[in-house]
């Protein structure tokens, strides 16, 4: 096939995928999910060339983590200060492998490019995009964001999500891209494909076909709708009648000031100040590192009287900072201080953030440290499972981006009553990004059937109750105290019970099934 695959081509892909990311939070224009794959799906009907499909995909990534995840350069530039260079390259890199994840949904559907019409859009284009986006999760440890799902929180499409988790949102979202695709360029998309093969017959698309793919891609955009609306009406958990009061501490204290040793009194004191005006709660909740430093550090200053404090108001606090094993290795952790009879439990964070947390041969990049703040150790990994006791209940307790996983969160369940989330968005303050995790956080609610607790220093904290809705929250980088509350949950939901097994056994068997169903010829 001679390719009518042009430079400008490549550029709207691009665009497509920058676009794409006014669909996530804080914008949520989620029409856009919708229309930025159909745009790529469109221009990859153009070509049977690996490597433009491959390009195309690329590209379409480029665009999306280049302005969806540009806040990434702001942690480096802003806070580890490395100069706006070496941020700027750094960040170009990250983005530069990301992509080729999604050149990776470029790579898959080349192998499909003799296949009808109808099977590529419907059954290989989605099929691939959610098994990409299922690699994303493990792939370099993973990096689970801005999912095509994820855009859908606020729509009745999200109700697929305790079904299948946020991938299957993912699916029923690039699904109705491949439908927009049929419904309104179907029959010139094939005429695009053929006309192009010499000495091939051109395939005449007519009038009956054009009207075939039009009810085809109306029919399944009405489905997936009516059955997003059909699932919101039903509710796979149940109330137990049981509640907690709970307040979500955010201090709202910045980056940049948070570690400085003149400050970190006066930080936790404005942590116990507001703590001590809401004992009237079940449960108090401080964001990931609160306590500045080493937790045994401030146990006369901190844990001994809050604990003291909690167990005479029966109240319990999780609080964020760093515990030391006792061979000396530092682990994000988060305590829990108030049970009458237990001074404190501890659980430790065991996904940790790559460059952030730990950095791979850490002992051979020391030298960068003369242009930014590299550290002296890796922060060490939990052991622990993230059931934590808190009174009578049981929560599910995870630290910073590991609400971002959601088979490691349904790793506790059905066993917690409730989700906790402790989060220092603070690296990212004026960035998209607080507004991403929360979006991302909500989902784990959703899919667990389970209110989720999210504490954060400088936003964006809140009540998400067991449908992804927020029920309580406060306006980011302010000071206050979110209070509301908790309804505690009993059952499971389906993905749960399976996790992600049910979509991606499902969308790698549609691929098998595309590939046995293509054609041989074009004519």
């Amino acid at each position: 096939m001679q390719s009518v695959i042009k430079k400008r081509h490549y550029l709207m892909s691009l665009i497509a995928g920058a676009c794409m990311v006014l669909s996530f939070a804080p914008l949520s224009f989620f029409p856009i999910a919708f229309i930025s794959p159909a745009i790529l799906f469109y221009l990859m009907l153009q070509t049977t060339q690996r490597r433009q499909l491959v390009g195309l995909g690329w590209a379409f990534g480029i665009g999306l983590f280049g302005v969806g995840a540009s806040w990434v350069f702001q942690s480096m530039h802003s806070f580890a200060q490395a100069p706006v260079i070496l941020a700027g390259g750094l960040t170009f890199l990250f983005v530069l492998v990301l992509a080729l994840l999604v050149a990776l949904f470029g790579f898959i559907v080349s192998f499909f490019t003799k296949s009808l019409l109808i099977v590529r859009l419907l059954f290989v284009f989605p099929a691939a995009w959610v098994f990409v986006e299922w690699c994303r999760a493990w792939v370099l440890t993973g990096f689970p964001w801005l999912y095509a799902g994820h855009s859908q929180i606020d729509t009745w499409l999200s109700q697929y999500a305790p079904v299948g988790g946020v991938l299957l949102v993912s699916w029923v979202v690039v699904l109705i891209s491949g439908g927009i695709v049929l419904l309104l360029a179907g029959p010139n998309a094939e005429r695009v494909y053929n006309s192009g093969i010499p000495g091939a017959h051109f395939m005449r698309v007519e009038e009956p076909f054009s009207n075939y793919c039009r009810v085809i891609g109306f029919t399944v955009i009405a489905a997936l709708v009516a059955g997003g609306w059909g699932l919101n009406q039903f509710s796979w958990v149940k109330d137990t009648g049981d509640t907690l009061r709970a307040s979500l501490i955010q201090a709202n204290i910045t980056q940049d000031q948070k570690w400085l040793p003149e400050q970190r009194v006066p930080s936790v004191e404005r942590y116990m100040s507001m703590t001590r005006a809401n004992w009237e709660s079940d449960i108090i909740v401080w964001p990931e590192t609160a306590v500045p430093g080493i937790l045994a550090q401030y146990t006369d200053l901190v844990i001994t009287p809050m604990h003291s404090e909690a167990v005479a108001n029966n109240t319990r606090i999780v609080l964020g900072g760093f515990y030391q094993t006792d061979d000396g290795q530092v682990q994000n952790s988060a305590m829990v201080v108030g049970e009458p009879n237990n001074m404190a439990d501890i659980y430790s964070k065991r996904h940790l953030v790559p460059l952030g947390e730990y950095i791979p041969l850490l002992k051979y990049l020391q030298w960068l440290s003369r242009w930014m703040n590299i550290p002296f150790d890796n922060v060490s990994v939990g052991g622990s499972d993230g059931l934590l006791s808190v009174g009578q209940y049981q929560a599910q307790l995870s630290i910073c981006y590991e609400d971002a996983f959601g088979e490691e969160i349904i790793a506790d369940l059905p066993e917690a009553d409730f989700l906790i989330n402790i989060t220092n968005d603070g690296w990212f303050s004026g960035s998209f990004q607080p507004f991403q995790h929360m979006q991302i956080a909500r989902f784990r609610a959703l899919e667990t059937g389970r209110y989720l607790l999210r504490a954060t220093n400088t936003g964006v904290s809140g009540i998400v109750d067991h449908k992804g809705k927020i029920t309580e929250t406060i306006p980011e980088y302010t000071q206050g105290v979110v209070s509301g509350e908790v309804k505690i949950m009993s059952g499971s939901t389906p993905y749960v019970k399976y996790g992600n097994y049910l979509t991606v056994l499902s969308t790698s068997l549609l691929l098998l099934l595309g590939f046995f169903l293509r054609r041989r010829d074009f004519r």
